[in-house]
């Protein structure tokens, strides 16, 4: 299963590139957008020297990534300031624009991992990296042990990493997704908290 894209914020990026697994993204979406300013800004200033490692997948020949400055295009920004001049009065300039280009370009899946704002986002589907790997395992795009491999190369590199493990993760993204009554949009049909 792929989607048809999803607009993207640089903390979770950046995470898949600290651990050299950007690629994983391939796996779920065909497109990811990001925002001149996520580019520019939130990239530049926090991935260290991992940047040229997100710059290499962004700029890759036939990859899926995208980055597109609403302010080039007089439709688009018209369409994502109203909802970016909103969020930006709750949530960080980041997530903002994620929002706005997600109403703007009508693609309802945001991937960040800062999850603490997702309360905020709730008329989108905010997937995190522990919520992609799941998804990639749900359909068999990869197997659990790669995928735990991933989380938990990701998890010793946080700031403040989860005690679970990535079964736990596994079980909360899928009662997760029920509960949002997104599981229709993301093509989740079986029951499957366990593996």
């Amino acid at each position: 299963m792929r989607y048809k894209g999803a607009i993207s914020d640089a903390d979770i990026l950046i995470n898949f590139a600290k651990v050299k697994s950007l690629d994983v993204l391939e796996l779920l979406f065909k497109e990811i957008i990001i925002s001149q300013f996520v580019y520019d800004i939130e990239i530049k200033k926090n991935a260290g020297k991992y940047y040229s490692v997100v710059n290499q997948a962004i700029y890759k020949d036939g990859g899926i990534f995208r980055v597109i400055d609403r302010k080039k295009d007089n439709s688009l920004n018209l369409l994502a300031k109203s909802i970016i001049e909103e969020k930006r009065k709750v949530i960080g300039l980041g997530e903002s624009e994620c929002a706005g280009y997600a109403q703007a370009l009508r693609i309802p899946i945001i991937i960040s991992d800062n999850y603490t704002e997702f309360k905020w986002l709730n008329e989108f589907i905010t997937l995190t990296h522990n919520n992609i790997l799941a998804l990639c395992v749900y359909f068999e795009e990869m197997t659990k042990s790669e995928a735990e491999n991933i989380f938990n190369k990701i998890n010793n590199q946080l700031k403040n990493p989860t005690k679970d493990t990535f079964n736990d993760q596994y079980i909360k993204a899928m009662r997760r997704f029920g509960r949002n009554e997104w599981e229709r949009f993301l093509g989740i049909t079986k029951k499957t908290l366990h593996f």
